[in-house]
This record gives C-alpha cells, sequence and structure tokens, in this order.
C-alpha cells in the first residue's frame, strides 16, 4: 500500500489528487474505470487500457505533472452511507470503503502531545474553533480525526496513548493548498507554485485566462465572478487582487464597500466567507489601506471579523525588483496573525540590469507599440529621467501629467509600470514605447513565462501583473507559517 487516509464524502463526487498517485498506474491523460460494489459499500478504481469515459485528469505540481480523478456519478457516491470514508491508494487500484471508527468523544479539555512530548491543555472550544482541519480536498473537523481515541477528562494525562494520538495527528495537519480569484495572466499563482498547489483559479478576461492556462495549467476558468463568488472551493489558502476604483472621500453612499465601484472587493469578501481558507492575501494599491484615514480597511476587517487581519505597504524595488511600485498586502489568518515586512537587506537594481540579454528572440519583446511620426518626434525631445515637460510646447500633447511620456533612466529602477501604450512610457536610448517583455523584466518576471492575446491585451496583463519576487517572498513567509502551525500539533 501506498498511502491510507480518511476522506470527507462529498456530493459532488469523488475528487483524488494526492501527490502519491505519481507513484502509480494512474497516468495522467489515461483511463480508468470503477468498480462498485454495493453489498460491502466498496468501490474500487482501476487503470484501463481499453478507452472508457473516465479520463484521469492532469495537473501542474512542483515541476512534474500529478494525476488527478474525479468521479460525479451519483451511484458511485450514493453506495456509502457513513459521513467519512477511508481511501488506500495501492501501485494499480485505488479502494474507497466506509471509515468503521466514526465515534463521539466526549471531554472538557483536550490534551494533545507535541513532536518533543510536551503536553499542552486546549479547551474544547479553542479546539472547535481553530482546529478545523483539512484531509485531502475535503474538510474534517479535529475531533472527528481523533474520534477513535479514548482521551478521559481527567488532568493526569498518564493514559493517553500518544501513538495512536501522534498518529492521528499527522495526518489531520493543513495542506498547502490554494485557490486564486482574479487570477488574472497568473503570476500571483506564479509566486506561490513553488511552495504551493493551486487548485482553482478565476478571472473574466479570456486572453489572461487564456496566458495563464498555457504557463501554469488547465485549473483556470474563465468566469465573472458575480456569478460564483458563492461556490468558490476550500482550499487553506485564498490569493486574489480585486480591481478597486472608489477610493474617494467624496460622493461616497455610506461606506467605501457600499460604492459600486468597490464592488469587486465585496465580491473578494462573499469569497471568503463561502470558501472559508485559514488565510486570506488580498493585494490592491496602497489607498485601500489609507482611504478614509483608514475606514475603507476597517470595513475590510469589520466583514471578515473571525480572521486576525494585518496590512502593509511593499515597495517591489525592496526584493530586488527594478522598478519602484507600491503594493497593499492584507492577509487574514484564523491559525495566528501573519505579520509581512520589508526585507532586511534591501538593494536597488537598475532598467540596465534588467534589459541585461535582451534579445528580439526572446518572446513578446517585439510585442509593442508603433508610434505616429508627430508622437516619434516628441519622443527625441525627451532625456533620460525626462518626461512629457521636456517636449517643446508647440509639439507638447494637451492635458498631460508628468507621468506620461516618461523615459527610463538606465542607471536607476523605473517608474511604477502602468499600461505603456496609455502612458507613452519609453525605452531608455530608443524612440519607442517599451516592449511587453521589457516591462515583464521590469515585474521580475521570467522570460519563459509568454503572454497571450492581442497587442493591447499583451501590454494589459503585463502592467496588470504584481512584482514576482515581491510576492514569492510573501508565499513563503506564509508557508512557514502553515508548517510552524502544523508542528505545534503532531
Amino acid at each position: 500500500m501506498i498511502k491510507k487516509r480518511i476522506m470527507k464524502k462529498s456530493q459532488r463526487g469523488i475528487y483524488i489528487q494526492d501527490k502519491e498517485l505519481i507513484d502509480t498506474l494512474f497516468n495522467a491523460g489515461k483511463n480508468f474505470k470503477y468498480l462498485i460494489d454495493i453489498e460491502n459499500h466498496k468501490l474500487v478504481i482501476v487503470p484501463s487500457n481499453t478507452k472508457t469515459n473516465n479520463t484521469i485528469s492532469r495537473r501542474k505540481y512542483k515541476g512534474t505533472i500529478k494525476p488527478v480523478i474525479d468521479i460525479r456519478s451519483k451511484e458511485a457516491i450514493n453506495i456509502f452511507k457513513s459521513n467519512y470514508l477511508e481511501l488506500k491508494i495501492d501501485k494499480n487500484k485505488i479502494t474507497i470503503e466506509e471509515y468503521a471508527k466514526e465515534k463521539q468523544l466526549y471531554c472538557s479539555k483536550e490534551e494533545i502531545v507535541k513532536k518533543t512530548n510536551k503536553i499542552i491543555q486546549l479547551s474544547k472550544k479553542t479546539i472547535l474553533d481553530n482546529l478545523n482541519l483539512v484531509v485531502g480536498n475535503e474538510q474534517l473537523s479535529f475531533l472527528d480525526s481523533i474520534g477513535s481515541i479514548n482521551i478521559t477528562t481527567s488532568t493526569n494525562s498518564s493514559n493517553i496513548n500518544t501513538t495512536m494520538l501522534n498518529s492521528a495527528l499527522s495526518s489531520s495537519t493543513l495542506p498547502l493548498t490554494v485557490c486564486s480569484i482574479f487570477s488574472g495572466a497568473g503570476l500571483m499563482d506564479k509566486s506561490f507554485l513553488n511552495d504551493f498547489d493551486i487548485i482553482f483559479a478565476l478571472d473574466n478576461d479570456r486572453a489572461a485566462c487564456e496566458t495563464y492556462e498555457k504557463n501554469l495549467g488547465s485549473h483556470i476558468i474563465h468566469e465573472d465572478i458575480t456569478k460564483i463568488s458563492n461556490n468558490i472551493p476550500h482550499a487553506t489558502v485564498l490569493i486574489g487582487g480585486s480591481p478597486c476604483q472608489g477610493l474617494s472621500n467624496s460622493n461616497r453612499i455610506s461606506n467605501y464597500l457600499d460604492n459600486p465601484k468597490n464592488l469587486l472587493v465585496r465580491e473578494y469578501i462573499k469569497a471568503v466567507k463561502s470558501s472559508q481558507p485559514y488565510i486570506f492575501v488580498l493585494e490592491n494599491v496602497p489607498q485601500i489601506i489609507s482611504a478614509g484615514k483608514g475606514k475603507f480597511l476597517e470595513e475590510i476587517k469589520n466583514e471578515l471579523s473571525d480572521y486576525e487581519i494585518t496590512s502593509t505597504v511593499l515597495n517591489a524595488v525592496h526584493f530586488g525588483v527594478a522598478q519602484e511600485r507600491r503594493r497593499a498586502v492584507i492577509i487574514g489568518s484564523k491559525i495566528g496573525e501573519i505579520n509581512i515586512f520589508n526585507p532586511i537587506k534591501r538593494f536597488t537594481n537598475t532598467v540596465k540590469n534588467a534589459f541585461k540579454g535582451l534579445t528580439n528572440k526572446i518572446a513578446n519583446q517585439l510585442d509593442y507599440s508603433k508610434s505616429k511620426d508627430i508622437v516619434k518626434r516628441r519622443m527625441s525631445y525627451i532625456p533620460m529621467g525626462g518626461n512629457v515637460f521636456d517636449i517643446p510646447d508647440q509639439l507638447r500633447p494637451r492635458s498631460t501629467h508628468s507621468n506620461s511620456y516618461v523615459r527610463l533612466d538606465l542607471n536607476k529602477p523605473s517608474v511604477t509600470i502602468v499600461n505603456p501604450r496609455k502612458s507613452v512610457i519609453l525605452h531608455p536610448t530608443e524612440d519607442r514605447i517599451i516592449s511587453v517583455r521589457e516591462c515583464a523584466r521590469l515585474q521580475g518576471i521570467d522570460d519563459d513565462f509568454i503572454f497571450y492575446g492581442n497587442l493591447a491585451e499583451k501590454q494589459q496583463q503585463v502592467c496588470n501583473s504584481i512584482p514576482l519576487p515581491m510576492f514569492r517572498y510573501i508565499a513563503k513567509i506564509i508557508k512557514k507559517h502553515i508548517n510552524q502551525y502544523n508542528v505545534a500539533f503532531i
């Protein structure tokens, strides 16, 4: 046997994505069949060399492909009467049967043994509130997960079977899983991918979904979140960067969250309430924290009051990114407060260093807007570090701002990258708008991440993206926090 675990029965179907499937004969893209034993309430899944209606799905996992088995047949689900099932994975078969050890545990205080064998006291309420742990892709309460262990209410803990307790707890730790909404081209997801398993992603932009799928996998759904925010799957972590435009104090209805321009922030909150992650990460503009002297942030905290919420503003330049880009990060946690700080060692990257080695053979390098002659004439007057006000009055466009017609300085970090076509962000030494690949380099995005769609769609995707090194840093802090939480209860 390769693996055995407990899973909760779901009316949606049977979904198996254990990483151990990689070591079996259940190969992604191949067929499988299942045998139903009604009398013994058992389901046996086996690989099939002949074509069937059941295909093993695939998902990217740490540089390889992980098989996924998804059975939605009501006939298969309805043979089970128990709430919890026992899953056994062998090389050439998977067996699912009813879990026989569902027993009620009565105690006012649970005594939990750590790896160090040090006993800590936790009230039943604390356990019920904080340890609704996850097994596989389904929720399993802490008390149910150790339901066969007899713990008495006596303060004398010598009768606790620590071997059984540790064994039960070790299978009940929080998995490193992520659901993503407002996923865009997938750069925030990519920043979590080295440490987490992304099980779900969602965006309403067709081209962004194409970029996501071709770079990260087919688990992205092209859909309007207003139609699905109450049906986001459960994962340990929920991430997303919802658009937010209603930040002005003037002409507000009553609260920031009631402003129609902030509808998508409200949808993010609905998704958190529905999917109940243990941790959520909301990325946004810095003003979401400062708007109304903190009132907008306070409204978010009030809506999600069962989370410990921290917030900060980070600058991409402190993470080795060749761009001055400030982003707000709001993190909510049910497993202890998570604080994010700028890294202690700060160094400044430059545009020159970011553009090093760029050639026209690199994907997206030739993706840039071709300017009219009059625009090129304007460009010719602008020195490195200059802007629209370096253009002679007779040529200068009307209704301009100092952040337009900016020519990047080779020896400094870039200004904040917005849509390079709309703001006319110029190459340091050439009279042209910077390319999609150059924008990506200034976000810390690797050259093997390719943007798809028409030119305008590619430009919008890359300027909507997050600085990759910044969020890799955040992902590692969250992973460390989850691991510390898991260790405390093994």
